[in-house]
């Protein structure tokens, strides 16, 4: 009997493991991110015994105690498969919790009862929705919660959600990087975040910068190193 179904090790660099109690996503259908460019979507047309529902939003409840049965302290990506802060996301959803299925209680708190409960590990959280980040606030302690931004109107909408709740460490994942977030934003103050004051400093512990891959298309040299000058000075 497999004790961890839908934990496995990740090959992502700043990941141990992998936890998939969910997976799925709707972006591509809000136009949030291409179809074409969604590796997760890939996957589950690649695995459909995995995925028996392809990328339609789907959870796993046999999956919810894995990481109990993980010792070694981990760093682990909660459902990188799919987007868990989507707006088709009930966190108070009702789910079971025993093979049975006769105890139910809100996904929310079937999650963070596990999160709280291995307190060794680290719990990585990522979404394109940020603005359905409130609706999960507070998160655990030993949660970090992210948002991707891949231009300056992501990543000014990612900075004033992230500033709207409760985490430990909340990061920006830059990746892929593909504009400038940097120029321009001290000429209109109101509009925009500082990026190299008090607002960055404050809410922001963690930075990710990656390039798109399918196709590859490396941001600009001198993009990263605005990001970098910017988070030095915070």
């Amino acid at each position: 009997m497999n004790r961890t179904p839908r934990l496995s090790k990740s090959g992502i660099e700043y990941l141990t493991h992998c936890w998939n109690f969910y997976s799925g996503c709707e972006n591509w259908a809000n136009g949030v991110c291409p179809v074409e460019n969604c590796w997760a979507r890939s996957i589950t047309e690649r695995f459909p015994g995995h995925y028996p529902n392809g990328f339609d939003p789907t959870i796993y409840p046999e999956a919810f105690l894995s990481p109990l049965h993980l010792r070694k302290p981990s760093i682990i990506g909660c459902a990188f498969m799919g987007d868990l802060f989507g707006d088709w996301v009930d966190p108070m959803r009702l789910v079971r919790v025993d093979p049975e299925g006769r105890i139910k209680e809100p996904l929310k708190v079937a999650i963070y009862r596990t999160i709280r409960l291995s307190p060794q590990h680290r719990f990585l959280f990522l979404t394109k929705c940020p603005q359905n980040l409130p609706r999960w606030s507070p998160f655990p302690d030993n949660c970090w919660v992210g948002v991707s931004a891949t231009d300056r109107d992501s990543y000014n909408k990612a900075m004033w959600h992230l500033l709207a709740i409760q985490a430990k460490v909340k990061y920006i994942s830059f990746e892929p990087l593909l504009d400038d977030v940097v120029a321009g934003i001290l000429d209109n103050r109101h509009d925009w975040p500082v990026m190299n004051g008090s607002i960055l400093q404050n809410t922001i512990q963690w930075v990710i910068i990656g390039s798109q891959t399918k196709p590859y298309k490396p941001p600009k040299m001198k993009w990263i190193d605005d990001i970098v000058a910017a988070c030095d000075r915070a």
